[in-house]
């Protein structure tokens, strides 16, 4: 049962890791239309402009992520998930300079979290040898 919970989840992880090259794919095609002024490629699809082509795509983007880490259960997952949702905002909601700011220092500060105070596995494991070593 554990095993094939396992290939469920690896494939799941698969699938929704090409998905999310897809999106990938269609944000660049997307500034790439609206670079060239092909605006009226974005009524096709029921869009009005680049701004909510990009807060579909970002929303598909959160779920994809959310999607992750309901697979992977780890702590560097939550914060991509974080990051996406705060980037989204800062990119999509043209506030005041204010939520600007506190935007990008959220960023920051969930940057910092990301590479201070995360241990990887491979981190923990070196450190415990080195613990034996020395014991």
């Amino acid at each position: 049962m554990a095993k094939t919970l396992h290939k469920i989840r690896k494939a799941l992880f698969y699938t929704v890791s090409c998905m999310e090259l897809l999106a990938a794919v269609m944000i660049a095609v997307g500034i790439l239309a609206h670079l060239f002024l092909i605006r009226p490629y974005f009524t096709i699809f029921g869009l009005e402009g680049l701004d909510s082509y990009l807060e579909y795509l970002f929303d598909a983007l959160i779920g994809i992520e959310l999607v992750k880490l309901l697979c992977r259960h780890d702590l560097t997952s939550m914060v991509e998930v974080l990051l996406f949702a705060v980037t989204r905002y800062l990119i999509l909601h043209h506030g005041d300079s204010l939520s600007v700011l506190l935007g990008v220092i959220s960023i920051g500060v969930l940057f910092a979290v990301r590479k201070f105070l995360f241990i990887h596995p491979e981190t923990k494991e070196e450190t415990a040898r080195r613990r034996e070593h020395f014991d």
